[in-house]
């Protein structure tokens, strides 16, 4: 488009340069790059019609998850994979959802579960457990995989059984551990040796996955505040805003408590934006220039905009940006303090199962 970007870019730096602004591999003016630590999750899920409860604490904590890892290792450039799985006969047997770091997208796949089919008590492990180690593993990541399940491998003969890919997992550098849900005896007694011959950890916890998410005095404001800083992205490409759209339209129906969570793993220091095709974060940033975007890439409303008003819309939505990050990085901090009173989410529980096992092996 041609249009200077030297002005733009170090107006829209100044403003969002402050603990909530995203990292990048290029880091602006004054601001020292941080080396990261890849880490590669993945989360096999049984998807039948017993795992209910499940899907949904899953879904409601996913974000809470990831903000522990990044509280963790503040370091880490998380990625987050999914293979929902059922059985012969069912509507599906894998599902595969590849490593992304895009988390709003992870939970978006996530939304969509929903816990139909079974009725025999073996399910397909194996196929999920193949279809996993088929991911895009970055070979310097720390590499973990987490089945989740009521119910033992099916052993229908048609990939390696859970044991041997258990092995292949190990060889390989992928930690595979195991979460039984509820009490079968055979379903803990297979899932313990696959995480022995993974390297990983089992646990064991309640049918219903035991997530008991506290909702805070501060989860209305922040869910409010973050869908006011999603509002000052600017998407470029008609094709990533509808995805974008379709994303924001998974988050909106996420309880106010999950919309916390996600404000919390987005406004972490170092952590990934919100959408790699935001202009007004990569122009921050530095990934991104005025003059390499086409102007078919622009919003409708913003085409044939001469430069004046181009750089105006920038500069609108970063201070509109800026002033609701400041009101977040307030409310988060008071928000993790709360949290921090209240009663420990049950040991048995989905997200602590993850947690304690993610601290472990990634410290």
């Amino acid at each position: 488009m041609g249009i200077p970007t030297t002005a733009v870019a170090t107006i829209v730096a100044a403003a969002l340069l402050n603990p909530f602004s995203s990292s990048s591999t290029s880091s602006p003016v004054g601001i020292e790059k941080r080396d990261t630590h890849d880490i590669d999750v993945v989360f096999a899920v049984d998807t039948t019609g017993s795992m209910g409860g499940l899907l949904d604490g899953a879904k409601r904590t996913v974000w809470s998850i990831a903000s522990h890892i990044k509280q963790t290792d503040p370091n880490a450039n998380i990625r987050i994979g999914l293979v929902a799985y059922r059985d012969l006969g069912d509507e599906y047997v894998t599902k595969p959802f590849q490593l992304t770091t895009d988390l709003d997208a992870v939970y978006a796949e996530l939304a969509q579960y929903t816990a139909e089919g079974g009725g025999d008590t073996p399910e397909d492990v194996d196929a999920a457990m193949a279809d996993a180690l088929k991911m895009s593993w970055r070979p310097t990541a720390k590499k973990l995989l987490f089945v989740v399940g009521d119910a033992p491998p099916a052993g229908h003969g048609m990939v390696p059984s859970a044991e041997q890919l258990a092995r292949n997992a190990a060889s390989r550098g992928i930690t595979v551990n195991t979460i039984r849900c509820g009490v079968d005896s055979d379903t803990a007694s297979t899932f313990t040796q696959i995480a022995a011959l993974g390297g990983g950890a089992f646990s064991t916890i309640s049918q219903n996955g035991g997530v008991q998410q506290i909702a805070t005095p501060y989860d209305d404001r922040i869910a409010e505040l973050s869908a006011t800083v999603d509002s000052s992205l600017l998407i470029l490409g008609e094709g990533r805003r509808a995805e974008h759209a379709r994303k924001m339209g998974a988050v909106a129906a996420a309880p106010a408590a999950a919309k916390a969570d996600r404000a919390a793993y987005y406004g972490a220091s170092g952590s990934a934006p919100r959408d790699q095709a935001d202009l007004v974060d990569g122009l921050a940033t530095g990934k991104m220039k005025l003059e390499d975007v086409e102007e078919a890439e622009l919003p409708a409303e913003l085409q044939g905009k001469d430069t004046g008003a181009l750089k105006a819309e920038v500069e609108r939505r970063a201070a509109q940006r800026t002033q609701a990050q400041a009101e977040l990085a307030k409310l988060t901090k008071e928000r993790a303090d709360y949290l921090g009173k209240q009663k420990p989410a049950a040991a048995d529980s989905f997200d602590a199962a993850v947690k304690a096992t993610v601290e472990a092996q990634i410290k």
